[in-house]
C-alpha cells in the first residue's frame, strides 16, 4: 500500500468515526430530550387556565416577539391545584432576546390598584379574588404589559430547589440577623451568622419573607430577588442529568399554561445567552408612590404613569 492509499485511508477512518461519534451525540441528546419531555408532562395545567383565554380585547398592550415575559407567582397553596391560596410575591421574568438580556422585575403586593370587577384594592387580593388570571387582567389593566405564560410555583418547591442544588449563598446584615434569631425560636434559622452563610431551603424561605426591617416589603421584595440569583448561578453550573434530577423534585409544585415545547423553546435560548446576571428591578420605583392607610389598610398608591413608562422602559428597551 503506497503513502496516498495510507493516508486516504487514514482520512477515511477518521470521517466514519466522526460520522459514528455525532451519531452517538445525537441519540443522546435525543434520548435526554425524551426524558425532559415526560418530565414536564407532570406539571400541573389547569384546565381553562391560561392568560391567552384572559379577555383584554380593551386594553392597549406594548409587547414584542422577541421579549418573553412571564407571570411568577409564589403562593401558599397546598392541599390543592383547585384551591386559589394566598399570593405572598409576584414577579415578571423577562426572556430579552432582542437585547440578550435576563430581567426580574417585582411586583410589590401593597400596590393599591384597580382590580377588573372589584374596584381598588391592594393588588395581591387580586389572586385572592380570581387566581392567576385575574392577576394578569390587573397587571395588563394597570401597567399595559402582555405576558405569554405564568407559574405558580408553591413554597415548598423553593425550599427542595435550594436544598437539591446545596444551598444558596447569601450575605447577612447584623440587622436581618438579629431578626431572624428573634423572631424564630428553633429549628436551622438559628445557625445563622452575620456576613456570608450557605442558607439551606428554610433558611433562605425565612430570609425572603423578613418586612420588619426598616425597609419593610421592599425589602423583602429585594431578598426575594437575590435569592431567585443565587438559585440560577448555582443551577446553571450543574450537569443535565442534575437538572433533571431537580426537576423531578420540584416540578409536582409548579402549574403553568406553559407549554412543554415552549418551556424547551425558553431553556435553550436561556442557556444560548450564556449569562447569570439577572438584571433586577422593582414596582412602584423610588420616589413614585405614597404611604397610606386606606380601610385600615397599609397602601402603598403609586404615581401610576410613572410607573408605566418605567416599567415598560426596563422591560422593553
Amino acid at each position: 500500500m503506497t503513502k496516498k492509499q495510507r493516508k486516504r485511508l487514514f482520512y477515511k477512518y477518521i470521517m466514519i468515526f466522526l460520522l459514528l461519534l455525532s451519531a452517538t451525540a445525537g441519540f443522546l441528546l435525543a434520548e435526554a430530550k425524551i426524558k425532559v419531555y415526560g418530565m414536564l408532562d407532570g406539571l400541573n395545567r389547569e384546565d381553562g387556565v391560561t392568560l391567552a383565554s384572559v379577555d383584554l380585547e380593551d386594553v392597549n398592550l406594548v409587547e414584542d416577539d422577541r421579549i418573553i415575559n412571564i407571570l411568577l407567582v409564589g403562593s401558599d397553596k397546598r392541599a390543592s391545584w383547585t384551591q386559589t391560596g394566598r399570593s405572598d410575591s409576584a414577579m415578571i421574568a423577562t426572556l430579552d432576546l432582542k437585547h440578550k438580556k435576563l430581567k426580574l422585575t417585582s411586583l410589590m403586593r401593597d400596590m393599591y390598584l384597580t382590580i377588573p370587577g372589584y374596584g381598588e384594592n391592594r393588588f395581591n387580593a387580586a389572586y385572592s379574588f380570581g387566581g392567576v388570571s385575574l392577576m394578569y387582567e390587573t397587571i395588563a389593566t394597570n401597567f399595559g404589559i402582555r405576558l405569554d405564560g405564568y407559574a405558580v410555583v408553591d413554597f415548598s418547591a423553593f425550599k427542595k430547589v435550594i436544598n437539591t442544588i446545596g444551598g444558596v449563598k447569601i450575605t447577612l446584615t447584623d440587622e436581618e440577623y438579629q431578626y431572624l434569631t428573634t423572631a424564630y425560636k428553633k429549628g436551622s434559622v438559628l445557625k445563622l451568622k452575620p456576613g456570608m452563610n450557605v442558607m439551606n431551603g428554610t433558611q433562605a424561605l425565612a430570609y425572603t419573607r423578613i418586612r420588619q426591617d426598616g425597609q419593610g416589603d421592599f425589602g423583602r421584595t429585594g431578598r426575594q430577588r437575590k435569592v431567585l440569583q443565587a438559585i440560577f448561578t448555582e443551577a446553571k453550573s450543574m450537569s443535565l442529568t442534575e437538572l433533571i434530577d431537580l426537576a423531578n423534585e420540584i416540578i409536582p409544585s409548579i402549574s403553568t399554561d406553559l407549554t412543554n415545547d415552549q418551556i424547551m423553546s425558553y431553556m435553550e435560548s436561556v442557556l444560548m445567552l450564556g449569562t447569570t446576571e439577572i438584571h433586577q428591578f422593582r414596582i412602584p420605583i423610588d420616589d413614585s408612590y405614597t404611604q397610606r392607610r386606606i380601610n385600615n389598610m397599609a397602601v402603598l398608591i403609586p404615581d401610576l404613569q410613572t410607573n408605566v413608562n418605567a416599567l415598560q422602559d426596563f422591560i422593553f428597551n
